[in-house]
């Protein structure tokens, strides 16, 4: 999309899956992980009445883009950003409940009150900062991703091939600029409600380039060696923050403190190296 969608019809519906409640900093199973999740950081404290729910800390996250947040086989939530939430919830004294919600409707279930901040790799961009605010805690990149042997050498090569990427992503608003500058044939950009589904149409040979995250791109081809490639150099480089309402000044100044308890005890570039994404931390 060429601009984010602020508002829509999914408001009351986006929400998936909303009872993956965990307790954190004492049981490393219950942090969606290896256990790096559980925080030594001190306790942050949150003013009573300031979240949903006392004592719970709730985010709001689309469980498809791995190694970021995803569900494993037993449906559990895992991922950089389910430990990173953990440790957050636990330098706060708050348990933690994920709320599974499709990425294209992610800022108006805030909106809505059905979490109380997004954790799930939002890109910071002014159309956004106007209706939420945000916690920057990691970089990203976006990448071509391509099956191993393609001549595709990057997105500007795209042009007369056909593209998937997810709805409201970055890497479907890059494909369709890429595509304004074509002069010969047009990108053909399709855009799925997953971006597991995008990837899916690669796999399939249905689609010629499936644009996604670089860490989403990493852990795919970690995954399943021999099957793709990315191409070209990475591009699109931009902040991600945690968001949360514009009114829930409480809340975002006790996550804006929690992250900086998790970075200075070491927990915060822990969980970026158990995930392989050093290259993403916040610099000092």
């Amino acid at each position: 999309m060429s601009t984010w969608q602020l508002h829509g019809t999914r408001a009351a519906g986006v929400v998936l899956a909303v009872t993956l409640l965990a307790a954190c900093g004492s049981d490393p199973e219950s942090a969606g992980g290896s256990g790096s999740g559980a925080s030594s950081a001190p306790k942050v404290s949150v003013a009573s009445g300031a979240l949903l729910k006392d004592g719970e800390i709730s985010f709001c996250t689309d469980m498809t883009a791995p190694p970021m947040e995803f569900l494993d086989a037993a449906q559990k939530p895992v991922g950089a950003d389910i430990e990173l939430g953990a440790a957050l919830a636990g330098a706060m004294g708050l348990k933690v409940r994920w709320a599974n919600t499709a990425f294209s409707g992610i800022i108006p279930a805030l909106q809505a009150k059905q979490c109380d901040a997004i954790l799930s790799q939002l890109y910071i961009k002014p159309e956004r900062e106007k209706v939420v605010d945000f916690v920057p805690y990691v970089y990203a990149s976006n990448t071509v991703m391509v099956k191993e042997g393609s001549s595709i050498s990057g997105i500007d090569a795209l042009c007369g091939k056909k593209a998937a990427a997810q709805t409201g992503t970055t890497a479907a608003e890059y494909f369709k600029e890429a595509d304004g500058k074509c002069s010969g044939g047009h990108i053909d950009v399709r855009l799925f409600p997953k971006d597991t589904d995008a990837l899916q149409q690669l796999k399939l040979g249905l689609v010629d380039a499936y644009g996604t995250t670089l860490e989403t791109a990493a852990y795919v081809i970690k995954q399943q060696p021999g099957l793709f490639a990315t191409a070209g150099e990475p591009f699109g480089s931009i902040t991600c923050g945690i968001a949360t309402r514009k009114e829930a000044t409480p809340v975002h100044d006790a996550l804006t403190q929690a992250l900086q308890a998790i970075r200075a005890d070491g927990t915060y570039d822990k969980i970026l190296a158990d995930w392989n994404l050093t290259g993403d931390a916040l610099k000092s």
